[in-house]
């Protein structure tokens, strides 16, 4: 299941959306410049929730910066939703957007993303438009579907970010995020859910290292009666050039 939100997602929570990326965040001044990057997280998690059955997976994304704030970008992950012989298998998402800066220093990001499924005979595909504003080191944004995930109606998603710069290079993430469903019955038996993650990440000129504790407020009953949004420490690695 995005600037690139799920490149983000994937490098410093292993899954979620955090709306901004750091192709969108630099690029408001220079030239057009790429950017590639390819990584492995233990468990891919989206806005909490396991996108590969609690497995590992292979992430990568190219990001295209135009040097006057707009930007494109596609990325990929291997997913596993264990429906049977019919699984999907892998994730594709396409965006692109505008981000910079106001005069009084606050960043802002706003965009489009399309997520693609491949793999399975589901009509899983579905769009999303973003936005979010940053204040020194807090972000605070949000995401709206026409149409979620495998057809079930509206979608509106909230969410607060918040860094801390650490000594050696190491930083310290906070998330909370809001998912709101137009249908109660979508895939749990609620309307919302909160999702949240802790993450401390380590850079090495271009490795990322990161030890994240993800999870939602959705019990296992509610939650296919599978483990997948149960709170859990992952780890993930992803190398940028």
């Amino acid at each position: 299941m995005g600037t690139n939100m799920k490149n983000i997602a994937a490098v410093l929570t292993a899954g979620a959306l955090t709306l901004a990326s750091s192709s969108a965040v630099n690029a408001a001044e220079g030239g057009f410049s790429a950017s590639a990057n390819l990584g492995v997280v233990t468990d891919y998690k989206f806005r909490g929730v396991s996108q590969t059955d609690g497995g590992a997976a292979v992430q990568g994304g190219v990001d295209l910066d135009f040097g006057n704030g707009l930007y494109l970008g596609t990325w990929a992950s291997q997913v596993d939703f264990a429906w049977g012989e019919d699984e999907t298998d892998y994730e594709q998402d396409f965006y692109g957007g505008y981000a910079g800066e106001f005069s009084n220093g606050i960043g802002y990001d706003v965009g489009y993303i399309y997520y693609a499924y491949h793999g399975s005979d589901w009509d899983e595909d579905y769009q999303e438009i973003y936005g979010s504003i940053s204040i020194s080191d807090l972000t605070l944004g949000m995401a709206y579907s026409d149409d979620y995930w495998a057809g079930t109606g509206e979608f509106y998603y909230t969410y607060a970010d918040y860094s801390f710069a650490l000594p050696a290079d190491m930083s310290l993430g906070l998330h909370v995020g809001a998912n709101l469903f137009d249908e109660e019955a979508f895939l749990f038996e609620a309307d919302s859910y909160l999702d949240y993650s802790l993450t401390l990440g380590k850079e090495f000129g271009g490795l990322s290292l990161s030890a994240s504790l993800i999870g939602t407020n959705i019990s296992d009953s509610e939650c296919y009666g599978l483990d997948w949004c149960e709170p859990s420490v992952l780890a993930g690695a992803t190398y940028s050039w």
